[in-house]
C-alpha cells in the first residue's frame, strides 16, 4: 500500500522503504559509534569524546523519536490523499 508513497520532511524527499532504511542505518551507527566511544574516548582528556558513549545513544532515541513523527504525519497526508 505505501510503495508509492514519499516522505518529505525538511530537506529530506525520498521514498517510504528508501526514509525506513537510512533511518535504520543512521540508528545502528549511532549505536555500534557508542560502543566505539565507550572502549576507545572515555579517558579522553575532551569533555566532548569523552561524554560521547552516552550521547550517541539519546541521539538514536530522539531519531528514533523523528522517524515515528514523521512517518505518522506521511502516512496521514497519503492517506487523506488518496481518499480524495
Amino acid at each position: 500500500m505505501y510503495d508509492e508513497m514519499r516522505v518529505k520532511y525538511l530537506f529530506v524527499n525520498l521514498k517510504y522503504q528508501s526514509y525506513l532504511r537510512l533511518q535504520v542505518f543512521l540508528v545502528v551507527f549511532l549505536f555500534i559509534a557508542a560502543i566505539i566511544c565507550y572502549i576507545y574516548l572515555r579517558d579522553s582528556s575532551d569533555l566532548i569524546y569523552r561524554n560521547a558513549w552516552w550521547l550517541c545513544p539519546i541521539l538514536a532515541i530522539l531519531e528514533i523519536g523523528e522517524t515515528y513523527f514523521t512517518i505518522y504525519k506521511t502516512k496521514k497526508a497519503f492517506v487523506k490523499q488518496t481518499i480524495n
